[in-house]
Order: C-alpha cells, then sequence, then structure tokens
C-alpha cells in the first residue's frame, strides 16, 4: 500500500519513502528487487521507480554511519561520510534538472528493451559494468602509477576507441543492427500507451517516450 500510494505522491516524498523502507530492512539491495518486478508488471512506473531507488541509495548509507558511530574512529566515520556524499551528489546531478533526469529514465528504457529481445543481455550488462569497466579503470590507474605518459597515451586510445564505437552506434545505424527500428517502435508506442493508461495524464512526465538513445541524423539513414 505505501508504494501504491507513493506513486500518487510528489517524487522527493517517493525518494523519502525509498529510503524509509530501506533503513528498515538494510538493505537497498532488498528494496530495489521488490520494486523492479512492480515495475515490470507496470503497478510501478518508470518515473517513480527512479526517485525511490534514489532514496533507497541514501537508505543504505544508514547501515554503514551507524555501524561507524559504533567504532567512532576517524577512519571509519570518513568512510561513512565518502559514501553518504557520494549517493547525494550523484542524485543533486542526476535527479533535481528534468533534462538530466531523462538520462537515466532513457538508459532503463533502452536496455530493457534490449533486454526484452535478446535474454542474454542482461548477462553481458553485469559483466561489462560490474566487473570490465572497472577492471579496465584499475588497469589504468596502475599504468598512471607507473607512468604518467604512458596512461595519457592508453587514455586517449580509449577515447578513441570509444568515440569510434560512438560514431558506428549513431552516424552508422548501429544500433538498428542490434535492434530493427521497427521493433523500437513498436516497443516505443507500448511503453507509452501503458504509462498514459497508468498515469491518466496525473504525470506529465509519463507520456514522455524517451527510448531512443541512439538517434540517427537523416544523412545517415
Amino acid at each position: 500500500k505505501i508504494i501504491i500510494q507513493a506513486t500518487k505522491m510528489n517524487d522527493y516524498v517517493a525518494m523519502l519513502i525509498g529510503m524509509g523502507m530501506t533503513i528498515l530492512v538494510q538493505s537497498s539491495s532488498v528494496t530495489t528487487s521488490a520494486l523492479t518486478p512492480l515495475c515490470g508488471l507496470g503497478v510501478l512506473p518508470l518515473t517513480k521507480m527512479l526517485p525511490m531507488t534514489l532514496g533507497a541509495n541514501i537508505g543504505t548509507t544508514a547501515t554503514a554511519f551507524i555501524a561507524s558511530i559504533a567504532s567512532f574512529t576517524h577512519d571509519a566515520i570518513h568512510i561513512a561520510l565518502c559514501h553518504v556524499f557520494f549517493n547525494v551528489i550523484g542524485i543533486l546531478i542526476w535527479f533535481p534538472a528534468p533534462p538530466m533526469r531523462r538520462v537515466p529514465l532513457a538508459a532503463a528504457r533502452t536496455l530493457g528493451l534490449y533486454a526484452s529481445h535478446h535474454r542474454f543481455f542482461p548477462a553481458i550488462y553485469v559483466l561489462l559494468a560490474f566487473v570490465t569497466l572497472p577492471g579496465v579503470f584499475l588497469g589504468l590507474s596502475a599504468i598512471y602509477d607507473a607512468s604518467i605518459a604512458g596512461g595519457v597515451v592508453v587514455t586517449l586510445l580509449f577515447l578513441g576507441a570509444f568515440a569510434a564505437f560512438e560514431y558506428w552506434w549513431i552516424w552508422m545505424a548501429g544500433c538498428y543492427k542490434v535492434l530493427s527500428e521497427e521493433d523500437r517502435a513498436v516497443h516505443a508506442a507500448e511503453l507509452d500507451a501503458a504509462e498514459k493508461e497508468f498515469a491518466e495524464g496525473g504525470d506529465p512526465e509519463s507520456g514522455v517516450t524517451e527510448t531512443v538513445i541512439c538517434e540517427v541524423m537523416p544523412a545517415a539513414r
């Protein structure tokens, strides 16, 4: 009932609800794992899932902060405050301004779109986001420790590779080789209709479909 009521409240109130739930269960993973199926079933719109998840990220810092107060050492409180400010600063960057808020929402919709058509995609995403990328940045940090010049060269190579991928993905329509434009349009229409039906016009952002991260320019077509 609390979650259902949160869908009708202000986003910042929904964030407080997510934070309170996480403080009670002492785990943001439990909160997000409980919310995700509701979002998939259409009970919880994605635009409300975001603030509740962000609130859960703040709520999970309470456990470490309480533990740091129990030990009351400089290092423990220092790390606990780093955890708090890391999450708070991230929220200040990505949530208050609607244009910035659309970035994680569009990314979530796009990842969900790929996952609905390619069942192996979530496993690939987890390996890239939580294994490959951290390993790459850790290796890059080690290279900088060994040689600043070498680190700069490797960084430029990575940036060049990323720019080449973005050029292929966006300007050369690489994204449509992964998933056709027709499938994207069908999914966009279904998602837009579902969110409008849920919101019944009450949430102005719910009717905005932001599934397309890759926009192919007319010249590229």
